[in-house]
């Protein structure tokens, strides 16, 4: 009986060893592998669309901090876009000027890598492409001799209705403000 014993717990501890894993080296590999793909999603460059939202609230954040500034210095201040990007402009005797300090400096969209405009769009039309993002300007334009095609953020703390719509597949964001209330970004698909 002995040996029968013995030989029944060498069978097993065989079977044991070529039977499979363990719960505990499965998790291991659950885990190992969430983190590596985790990781590589972090490393794949975002989408039109998740760019596009990005700018959209960054324009959101820039639009009220050029109105206030407007306000603060009794000074119109200008948002001139282009394809290749934009920027915040204000009056002087030399025409409109570009301003230069941060927030409020020229930069490039958000999806496109190029440097920001060298120099403002003498005149934009209501719409137009940057890349494969379709760019719809309504409202707040030409005013104290701005060109079509730009917002103009008045001396007043209210101003008229301005609309900036950012379109790529079917996701349509707008940057909207009625004049009053803080621009917000809203999404439409």
């Amino acid at each position: 009986m002995p040996t029968s014993a013995a030989g029944s717990s060498a069978r097993r501890r065989r079977a044991g060893a070529c039977g499979g894993f363990t719960l505990l080296e499965i998790l291991a590999a659950v885990f190992i592998m969430a983190l590596l793909t985790s990781l590589a999603a972090l490393a794949l460059p975002g989408g039109n669309d998740e760019l596009a939202r990005t700018e959209a609230q960054r324009l959101a954040a820039l639009f009220d901090t050029a109105r206030e500034q407007a306000a603060a210095l009794s000074m119109p201040v200008a948002w001139a876009a282009g394809p290749d990007g934009y920027e915040f402009l204000r009056p002087s005797p030399r025409g409109w000027v570009p301003l230069v300090q941060a927030p409020l400096s020229p930069r490039s969209w958000g999806w496109i890598d190029a440097p920001p405009p060298a120099r403002p769009p003498a005149a934009s039309p209501p719409t137009w492409f940057a890349g494969n993002v379709r760019i719809r300007v309504v409202g707040g334009g030409g005013a104290l001799g701005a060109p079509p095609g730009w917002l103009v953020f008045g001396a007043e703390p209210v101003s008229q209705p301005m609309l900036v719509e950012l379109e790529t597949g079917d996701l349509r964001l707008s940057v909207a403000s009625n004049g009053a209330q803080p621009f917000e970004v809203q999404e439409r698909r």
